[in-house]
């Protein structure tokens, strides 16, 4: 595999995240909300051999596929988001706080046998000491499945592409997936894929799968690394009857496998890394945007998704880059 020399200009950047502004993508998924608590250690405690967090900040923000849809926001897109939470304070919580924001809600529905997931993360100097989790992972009745499949073929009809977010929560199931696949391919609507391992036998037929190295490594059954970077593009694409696949590597930017060209690398364009929570939902909503757009490469695509990426891992937390941060960042590389 060869590297990429990364260069993009600064008017086509513009262009593309111009181009972004108002397109329509359905997100299908798990949604969750992310907590963080923040505070500092001075102390173990006298208790057990146990850091003290002395608690300075809380906050809570939508989290999974619904920080795909904030990813999707934050570039001036106009997302919709079909998706399960409980009917409980949370659940609500969120699905006001995504209506707030500007995303179309109407397929959030609320499943009086489910908990709204939750992810708590307790930082100490910009270090995560533990996280907990409070959520219901279950199957859902055949009333809701009925549900989700009405507001799937409705949003469709209103979408330039669709990205599947799949944290393995219970969402992404095989009829549901089965009916995304048969009614893009028969709208000719982009379809992008963040994969769950757990998950791997549901997928087939999808124009880009982004999974992160680990992820990589388990659809294909050996250790991802640069000498077998090749072929493991190449095993993903015919496991999954991918059109395209980017593997995420971290510090070691991007591995890139387009349907009909030579696959290439990409280095990170991260300068400094606090956080990399989320990332991958930065990842693939700004492939999605770029890539389901007409004459785009997705080598451009991904140039633009790292760019982005470079943005989210600077900051804390689930975080989130617009077009103006990623034009900053990008003149601040030259």
């Amino acid at each position: 595999m060869k590297n990429s020399d990364s260069i993009i200009s600064s008017s086509r950047l513009t262009e593309l995240l111009t181009a972004m502004r108002g397109r329509r993508v359905l997100v299908f998924g798990d949604v969750m909300v992310d907590c963080f608590i923040r505070g500092v250690v001075e102390r173990i405690s006298p208790e057990a051999p146990v850091p003290v967090v002395s608690v300075r900040k809380r906050e809570s923000l939508p989290g999974g596929a619904a920080n795909v849809v904030r990813n999707l926001l934050a570039l001036g897109a106009q997302p919709e988001l079909v998706a399960l939470v409980g009917d409980d304070f949370q659940g609500r919580q969120l699905q006001q706080e995504l209506a707030d924001m500007g995303c179309g809600v109407a397929g959030l529905i609320a499943d009086p046998e489910r908990e709204t997931s939750v992810k708590t993360r307790v930082v100490a100097h910009r270090q995560q000491v533990v996280r907990f989790d409070q959520e219901t992972i279950l199957p859902f009745s055949a009333f809701l499945r009925e549900q989700l499949k009405q507001v799937i073929i409705q949003g469709l009809d209103r979408v330039d592409g669709v990205i599947i977010s799949d944290y393995g929560k219970g969402v992404v199931e095989e009829e549901l997936f089965n009916l995304l696949v048969t009614e893009t391919r028969r709208r000719q609507l982009f379809l992008a894929l963040d994969p769950k391992v757990a998950n791997y036998n549901l997928y087939h037929d999808i124009d880009l799968v982004t999974p992160n190295a680990d992820e990589a490594g388990q659809a294909c059954g050996f250790s991802v690394n640069d000498k077998s970077l090749a072929a493991a593009g190449a095993k993903i694409k015919e496991r999954f009857r991918s059109q395209a696949v980017v593997i995420t590597r971290g510090e070691d930017g991007m591995a890139i496998f387009p349907q009909s060209r030579p696959p290439m690398l990409l280095p990170t364009q991260a300068r400094e890394v606090f956080d990399v929570t989320g990332a991958g939902d930065t990842v693939i909503s700004v492939l999605t945007l770029a890539a389901s757009m007409t004459g785009v490469t997705l080598e451009e695509a991904a140039i633009v998704a790292n760019l982005a990426a470079g943005v989210v891992v600077g900051k804390t937390g689930t975080a989130t880059a617009s077009a103006a941060e990623i034009i900053a960042y990008y003149k601040r590389l030259q």
